[in-house]
Order: C-alpha cells, then structure tokens, then sequence
C-alpha cells in the first residue's frame, strides 16, 4: 500500500450474534485514502466449523455448502493481520464497531494470535450524531437516505464499501478520529469493553466510585446526578453506562453520548475539571 494516510473500512460476517459460541463466516475490508481511492481490497470466507444459524442466513444468503470448502479463521486471520500491517497507522472503520471489535477480538484469542492495538471507529455513532432526527441508523437506511450506489448487502465486502461511502458522507476525513466513538479489538468473550476515551468511568466502576454526571437527558435535564457506575452495555448498536442512582438506589441505563461531563469523586489521581465526554461535539 502507498504511504499516504488511509483508512480500512471492514466488515464481518458470522454465525449469529454471540461471539463467544457464534463464529465469523467472512471478512471483507477495504483500504482508501482521504479522496475515496481504493488501494487495496480483502475478501474471504471462513469455515466456522458450526452451523450457520437461521437468522445469519436470512440476512448474509450464505449457507453451510457455501462455507464448506472455506480455509479456518485459524488460516485467515492471518491473512487478515498481514493485510491490516501494509498500512499499520491506518485507523479502522466499521459500522456497529463495537460487534466487529469483540468478533474479530474472540476469533484472533481463539487462534492465540495478537490483537491489533489500532482502534475501530463506529461509524453508527457518528451516523447518530450527525444526523440525530434521521430516526434509524442502521447501515440499510443510512445506504438509502444518501442515495449510496447499490452493491452486494450482507456480505461482507460489499458493507465495507458502504462503510467507506458512509464515512465520506459523514465528513469523517475532516474529523478528528480522536474524538469519535471507537473501541479496542477485544476478547467479545469478556465483559462489555466502553468505547475508548472513557477510562477514567472505566476504572471508577471497576473500584465502586461514585460519579457526579451531568447528562443529557430523562426528565432532570442536564442537573447533575450522583451515580454509582457499575458495567458497560450496548443496546442496538448504542454504548450505555449502567449506574445506580443515588437518588432512588435504582440501577439505570445512561447513554454514553448524552453524558456531556463526569466527575469521579474519589479518584486517587490529582482533582481536576470534569471530564468532558470525548464524543460530545
């Protein structure tokens, strides 16, 4: 690949939607640069060494026959990792990140292989946050609300390119990717990771701490609320803190991206400001 910046759009294909028993049946990415050059393409489909389940055929058309004579994940992702290392710097890019990332993330740990440390940005947040009235974000309606030339939907190659279009569409080359929703390549088998920039409400949950938010939405507005952090959930492709309120000792759900600032209380580190959310814009 050319040196100049690219990105690598990606998508997968699987056996359904659990990774810690379903398998991924197809890899497809493409690499482009900042004017929409294609540089490179990869394509391939993986035995899952299980059945594809009734829902994964509905939606991709892939049936077992059409796996069966596929090489292992095991054979792939290698493939794979070497076409992500001729351009190393290049940040990934797929839609609903966070299912990509914990998918690609089970099958390289079930291969004993290392995880890129180049981090997924979610077009679908983005998507949400662009165009907050559009009602549904998914990769279908966003592809026929800007008019995205058709191509072949559900496999795996084909939602790559629709991710590229899409990023362009939603100005994401003039973006700072810093400040975008975006996740690690995680074990999917482990607990819920957050999206990354949210470390310091990472760690404070992990010790218990209670955490003072000032949050864009339900019926308080923006007052602050006390809250007492407990895991990470996604919901429809939407990353939520899960927090016991302090003011009914009730557990509620906050979406990551009405969280306009947090201030962990007990953090052992210097005081400072409140933590601005890293995708609040």
């Amino acid at each position: 690949m050319p040196r100049d910046p690219l990105f690598i759009a990606f998508d997968l294909e699987t056996t359904g939607l659990d990774p810690g028993v379903d398998r991924v049946v197809e890899i497809g990415a493409m690499a482009f640069d900042a004017h929409g050059l294609v540089v490179e393409t990869f394509e391939r489909l993986v035995n899952p060494g299980r059945p594809m389940g009734e829902v994964a055929i509905a939606i991709s058309g892939l049936v077992d026959a059409d796996l069966a004579g596929a090489p292992a994940a095991s054979i792939v992702l290698p493939e794979f990792l070497a076409f992500l290392e001729r351009a190393p710097d290049a940040p990934l890019l797929a839609h609903n990140s966070a299912f990509d990332a914990g998918f690609l993330g089970m099958e390289l740990a079930r291969a004993e292989l290392t995880f890129p440390g180049v981090p997924v940005l979610d077009t679908l947040a983005l998507a949400r946050t662009t165009l907050p009235n559009l009602g549904s974000h998914r990769l279908d309606r966003l592809v026929e609300h800007f008019g995205i030339a058709a191509r072949v939907r559900h496999r795996a190659l084909g939602d790559a390119s629709a991710v590229m279009d899409l990023w362009f569409r939603l100005g994401g080359p003039g973006l700072d990717a810093t400040t975008l929703t975006s996740y690690p390549i995680y074990d999917g088998s482990q607990p819920v990771r957050p999206p990354l920039g949210w470390d310091r409400l990472d760690e404070a949950a992990g010790r218990g701490s209670p955490v003072r938010i000032a949050y864009a939405g339900g019926s308080r507005g923006e007052a602050p609320r006390l809250v007492t952090p407990r895991r990470f959930a996604h919901r429809g492709g939407m990353p939520y803190l899960v927090a016991t309120c302090h003011l009914d000792s009730v557990d509620k759900s906050f979406r990551l991206d009405r969280i306009r600032s947090y201030e962990v209380l007990d953090d052992p580190r210097p005081p400072e400001a409140s933590t601005p959310c890293p995708d609040c814009s």
